[in-house]
């Protein structure tokens, strides 16, 4: 049924194409590529971290379409292989759509600052959980993933934005749980909403809820987020809370981080930007639990290449403290990434 319905979706994006709408329609995607380089037992390799592209656009005033994939997802082939003469010979390799899939979503506008959606795509919740992988600081993302929800889910969402004196973006909506590329196991229904409001010019807050049934337990997420935007300063921070209940148990897991980046901006070069960046962040996978904290603290810098056409190559540090003794992993990452 999945495949039907993804089948379904692209038929409507390439229909979109041929009729009045197609000059809406938009082709983006990024490729993210990088070297790593574990210091502590002193090994490295490369690796496509990222190979996406996409599809979006409108079909008429009153609804559109966004269709993403990541190819880099191919290299979970299923492959099977035949002995011939004494050979070891690959016989067959597939691999299913919904390998690949990130997005799928119809979306409707019935009203002016009003979206609905269906289909599969990030639920609303977290501020760096909805930046796309081409538009996060740095490398990796924060430990704070290990908190919120599932990044992508199935479900139904609706979008108010508020033209007032403090603007204000509502989202809600309405989810499997089961996650990206899933089908629903507990048939329940998980819910999750995000306020987000920009208090002073440069200055936004943002408050986040999850409910549901996750991995058998009952849970509750919290999550609360700032951000500062001053001339070529950005501050951001976040926390969140996670409190899941199973078999009368409830484990509370928390997490935060900060970081801030300072953006140079260069005349008559090659380079458009420079960017040095640093971040740090605290894990406590069960606060019941002593000891068993992690930090991190990531400093790194990007360059910034074109002025129309994006390149970036960035080099980022990690610094771990694990609290348990266990021996700190510290990594080096060279990445480029390009996008369209």
């Amino acid at each position: 049924m999945k495949n039907k319905i993804i089948l379904f979706l692209l038929i409507a994006a390439s229909v979109a194409a041929q009729n009045k709408s197609a000059s809406s329609m938009k082709f983006f995607g990024y490729v993210r590529s990088w070297y790593e380089a574990d210091l502590t037992d002193n090994q490295g390799g490369f690796k496509v971290k990222m190979a996406r592209f996409g599809v979006k656009g409108d079909v008429n005033e009153y609804a559109g379409y966004r269709v993403f994939v990541d190819f880099a997802r191919l290299g979970k082939l299923k492959t099977s292989y035949t002995d011939i003469n004494g050979q070891r010979v690959l016989s067959s390799a597939s691999a299913s759509f919904s390998d690949v899939l990130l997005d799928a979503q119809a979306i409707l506008k019935p009203a002016k600052n009003f979206t609905l959606s269906l289909g599969q795509y990030k639920v609303p919740f977290g501020t760096d959980n909805l930046k796309s992988g081409a538009e996060i600081e740095f490398v990796n993302r924060p430990m704070l993933t290990s908190v919120a929800p599932g990044l992508r889910d199935v479900g139904v969402m609706g979008e108010y934005k508020f033209d007032a004196t403090i603007p204000l973006k509502l989202s809600a909506g309405l989810f499997n749980g089961a996650g990206q590329n899933k089908s629903e196991d507990d048939k329940t229904v998980n819910y999750s909403v995000r306020a987000v409001a920009e208090v002073l010019e440069g200055i936004e807050l943002s408050a986040n809820y999850y409910g549901g049934r996750l991995n058998d337990a009952e849970v509750n997420i919290f999550d609360l987020g700032a951000g500062v935007e001053y001339k070529n300063f950005t501050l951001n921070g976040e926390f969140g809370q996670r409190n899941a209940d199973l078999n009368s148990s409830t484990t509370t897991s928390n997490a935060f981080f900060v970081y801030g980046v300072y953006s140079i901006k260069l005349d008559n070069s090659a380079l458009s930007y420079i960017m040095p960046a640093v971040r740090y962040e605290y894990y406590e996978p069960n606060n019941s639990v002593s000891g068993n904290e992690i930090e991190r603290i990531t400093g790194g810098v990007s360059f910034q290449f074109a002025k129309i056409n994006f390149a970036q190559l960035r080099i980022n540090y990690e610094l771990y403290n694990y609290k348990d003794g266990k021996d700190n992993s510290n990594k080096l990452f060279i990445e480029l990434q390009t996008r369209f």
